[in-house]
């Protein structure tokens, strides 16, 4: 064989052992695992391959409008329609398979270090086919970092979000309105139970066309205290909101603090809440219901607010479990701002029942009330049952 011939021949060989060493290892990995779990041909790199594959079937009915785009797909705040008007109330009714996920992960010891990686995709809120044709979404980036002993570099949850105390959903998300939730680039350092990172800065001014103009990172940081089955947390926040457009050059100092946790009741309940007040923390809360600032008389006047969620969880055996979950966001929108298209605030109620018949299988329904109100005084109000199935791997 010519040199070229062996190269290609050892190569097919090796991508084959491969191949084959991964079919093996899913084959063999448990059902009852959290996800499916090999070794790379050295033995020294630990992967796994995880997510979930879910259907959601969504009925909503608003009274002040129509839901478009991913309102269609989640409980977005920011996106119910509002404005009273006669005669303006519809009804849809949508099946989606977008919220299903998967993640690859891999970890090993190099010279002494633990290194790792994470990837993550779903089919959330991108472009692509449509319900006409194909539904042929293009996937998205959820997470993607790696980790270096106690440093992690890459896109993960903010440091200042505690998803340990998000309430269980039927939905994407439970008390959107009411919680620290946005995924950025950032740099972490996690030392026990304190964490303190410098993440992406980008600023969301009404009034402005083009608030990416941050140049001081945001600082971002929690510490956890533990409780038997639970834990306390407090998470804050120090940002500099910005816009650099025309003849306007000006930043002003926004911040948020806060406390979120997880509480046992009993042997099998439990309390989850968040709590944050912030003035300039806009972005980072209520998935865009909030703005950090507005531009008045070309100056940056920034926005107060106040988060709020709190849930019940109750299991009722051992396949089955109910929660209530409350969420509100209120909105101080500085004077002379004007009430065109800003939100005054937005609140929640979703009650809910899971039965898992496996463990990796959840079968979930939903019924969901809220009402978003603008600074002009117009409302609007939204009612949703949502099904769903998951299997998790």
């Amino acid at each position: 064989m010519t040199s070229i011939t062996k190269t290609v021949f050892k190569g097919t060989l090796a991508r084959k052992a491969l191949y084959t060493s991964i079919v093996a290892a899913l084959v063999a990995a448990p059902l009852t695992a959290s996800a499916y779990s090999f070794t790379d041909s050295s033995g020294k790199v630990k992967m796994s391959i995880g997510g979930y594959a879910k259907l959601s079937v969504l009925y909503s009915d608003t009274d002040s409008g129509s839901l478009s785009g991913l309102a269609r797909d989640i409980y977005l705040p920011s996106a119910t329609p509002v404005g009273n008007t006669p005669n303006s109330d519809a009804q849809v009714l949508d099946f989606t398979a977008r919220e299903s996920r998967i993640n690859f992960k891999g970890n090993t010891d190099i010279d002494g270090h633990k290194v790792g990686m994470t990837l993550e995709i779903d089919f959330l809120g991108t472009s692509g086919g449509t319900e006409t044709v194909s539904n042929s979404y293009s996937p998205r980036l959820r997470h993607y970092f790696f980790t270096f002993d106690n440093w992690l570099f890459g896109q993960t949850w903010s440091t200042a979000m505690d998803t340990a105390a998000l309430a269980e959903s039927v939905d994407f998300l439970a008390a959107p309105e009411g919680i620290v939730f946005i995924r950025q680039a950032m740099v972490r350092y996690s030392r026990g139970d304190f964490q303190v990172a410098l993440e992406n800065p980008q600023s969301y001014v009404s009034g402005a066309t083009d608030g990416d103009v941050g140049v001081v990172p945001d600082l971002t940081g929690n510490y956890k205290f533990k409780l038997g089955g639970g834990h306390i947390r407090l998470n804050g926040l120090l940002r500099q909101v910005t816009v650099d457009e025309g003849t306007i050059d000006e930043s002003e100092m926004g911040y948020g603090i806060g406390a979120s946790g997880k509480i046992k009741v009993g042997s099998t309940d439990d309390i989850r809440f968040s709590a944050m007040y912030g003035d300039g923390m806009g972005r980072y809360t209520s998935l865009g219901l909030v703005r950090d600032g507005v531009l008045i008389n070309n100056k940056i006047e920034t926005v107060k607010s106040t988060i709020l969620s709190a849930a019940y969880r109750h299991v009722w055996n051992a396949k089955s479990s109910s929660n209530i979950i409350l969420s509100s966001a209120d909105i101080d929108n500085p004077t002379g701002a004007g009430t065109g298209g800003l939100n005054k605030g937005s609140t929640s109620i979703q009650i809910n029942y899971l039965y898992r018949p496996v463990k990796q299988v959840t079968y979930g329904i939903m019924w969901l009330g809220a009402e978003r109100e603008e600074e002009n005084g117009d409302k609007g109000e939204l009612m949703r049952v949502q099904a769903s199935a998951k299997y998790s791997f």
